[in-house]
């Protein structure tokens, strides 16, 4: 049985974002420490919605301010962790990169390829890492 969380689509949409354009302005001043900055930040929110401080202040503050009363909608658990985890490993992949040296020019390129792919699903709600991991579900059926 797969657990499903009730979330707030905005908000979630509202944190692709955030992780986003952290990793869009990491490339634009070519700081790898914000790079590392926004990697952390995803892999707490693959733990859990509470570790998702984007997320967190969008629903308790920002959804009040705005009067957003749109019902909550069902998204698997597995899946929110896999897309997290996932832009949280290649970012910090383009980090230990940036950091020893090797593959500079590859690294900021992954950077920005994780900072726009992050944004299209912030902004359009078409998420490469969803669609990875449907794929992934249907290729290996539990």
């Amino acid at each position: 049985m797969q657990e499903c969380l009730l979330i707030h689509d905005k908000s979630l949409r509202f944190s692709k974002v955030i992780y986003g354009f952290l990793a869009l302005v990491s490339f634009l001043i070519f700081n790898s420490w914000l790079v590392l900055a926004a990697s952390v930040l995803m892999f707490l929110g693959s733990f859990s919605l509470k570790y998702n401080f984007a997320y967190q202040f969008h629903a308790k503050f920002l959804r009040k301010l705005g009067k957003n009363k749109m019902a909550a909608i069902k998204k698997r658990s597995e899946e929110l962790m896999f897309t997290f985890a996932m832009g949280g490993v290649f970012l910090l992949a383009a980090f230990l990169l940036l950091y020893f040296g090797k593959f500079v020019i590859f690294a900021w390129i992954l950077t920005l390829a994780m900072a726009l792919l992050m944004m299209l699903g912030g902004f359009t709600d078409f998420c490469a890492a969803s669609l990875t991991y449907a794929l992934y579900k249907k290729v290996f059926k539990d």
